[in-house]
């Protein structure tokens, strides 16, 4: 990024847009999703940023109070394609109430539960869990790319490559990454070639670069292109091989271990404390079981019961844990599981989008609002 220094109107939203598509990669996200822009235009000229939970006409009254016009929300308004949109029913009276006020909606679900440092993570660190791993690690599909270059061309070739996205590991964490070794090509070009090198009608041996990189799937046309506009052969010959990495750092829930051992009634109210809540539920509960193998998954995470238990936890976390899947717990003596709620597992992760915001904005030097916001409630009452 080399913004420049100046005006508001120098940050455009799709400026913020594209650096949140790096830091919360869209391609984390689950198949039935629906993260990124929600509504709204990349060419608005950005004034402020509120992070928040969920859409709601509480929260964009606040974005108006506090001078946003971009908001964060971790929960997507639009689950699944609209059939119509009517301004005066739900989900069509919040989008037109943003539209009108010219703001836009952008959205990190499960990209972001999944992200190093997301929803997580950061939940690890609020309940002192460390050493942590994903439950299921995310699977990188990817293309290895495999092309041979005239040594003086290998390395116009490889910048080619990488400025089409080539070359990146790790959700961006490492770029340019490639692998090069020399070697013998031979070849004989046919009536009607036009080698660069070489005679036609009889076998050449050429010294060549075998040039090896990696690209993601969604690449391959563009990466494809490049090469054939760069390469200097008349036909470059190269391989794919079709691979999928796992990534140790990325991938929904996560497990580690506590410093020390603790009693479940222990634990338990360290949650409570931690997390701010009045309250929790408990599945399997027996006060002096000892907890330190913690699995856990903020908001609705019980379709990860199964790795947590296959892994060894002594406790799973998580919220939305619902009648039939506590009883099925308790018949077969499972890891006990403790809900804290939705809200309450996934509220502190505004505090990483807004200083990941913040990180944007002082790149530009350019004095602006970001905010969380204060207007969401968990919305359950306990009586």
């Amino acid at each position: 990024m080399s913004p420049a220094a100046g005006c508001y109107n120098q940050i455009s939203h799709g400026s913020l847009i594209d650096y949140l598509n790096e830091k919360i990669p869209p391609e984390l996200s689950e198949s039935w999703d629906n993260c990124g822009l929600q509504s709204g235009s990349r060419q608005w000229s950005l004034k402020g940023i509120l992070c928040c939970l969920d859409f709601s006409p509480a929260v964009v009254s606040e974005a108006l109070a506090v001078g946003a016009n971009f908001i964060l929300s971790h929960h997507p308004l639009i689950f699944k394609p609209l059939k119509r949109l009517d301004i005066d029913l739900f989900p069509g009276n919040l989008l037109h109430q943003a539209l009108t006020a010219g703001i836009t909606l952008y959205s990190a679900h499960t990209n972001l539960d999944s992200v190093a440092g997301g929803v997580n993570d950061h939940l690890a660190g609020l309940l002192g869990v460390t050493d942590c791993s994903p439950l299921v690690p995310h699977l990188e599909e990817l293309y290895k790319l495999v092309t041979f270059v005239p040594p003086v061309d290998a390395e116009r070739v490889g910048n080619a490559l990488f400025v089409a996205g080539a070359g990146r590991l790790g959700f961006g964490r490492y770029s340019e990454c490639s692998f090069r070794s020399p070697g013998v090509g031979s070849f004989k070009p046919g009536s009607g070639a036009s080698p660069k090198v070489g005679e036609v009608g009889r076998i050449n041996l050429v010294d060549e670069i075998r040039f090896e990189t990696v690209l993601d799937k969604s690449l391959l046309a563009s990466v494809l292109g490049a090469l054939h506009q760069a390469h200097p052969y008349e036909v470059p010959a190269y391989d794919l091989y079709p691979m999928k990495l796992p990534d140790d750092t990325s991938g929904p829930g996560r497990i580690g271990t506590l410093a020390d051992y603790m009693t479940l009634a222990e634990f338990s109210k360290f949650v409570k404390m931690r997390l701010g809540v009045n309250s929790i539920r408990l599945v399997g509960y027996e006060p002096d079981h000892k907890v330190k193998k913690i699995a856990f998954c903020g908001g609705s995470g019980f379709s990860l019961y199964k790795q947590a238990h296959a892994a060894g936890a002594d406790l799973f976390v998580t919220g939305d844990v619902k009648y039939h899947e506590a009883r099925e717990v308790v018949e077969q003596s499972g890891t006990p599981i403790l809900d804290a709620g939705h809200f309450a597992t996934e509220k502190p992760v505004l505090e990483v989008c807004a200083a990941w915001c913040r990180e944007f904005i002082s790149d530009y030097g350019v004095p602006m609002k970001v905010a969380i916001s204060q207007s969401e409630r968990e919305p359950w009452v306990s009586l």
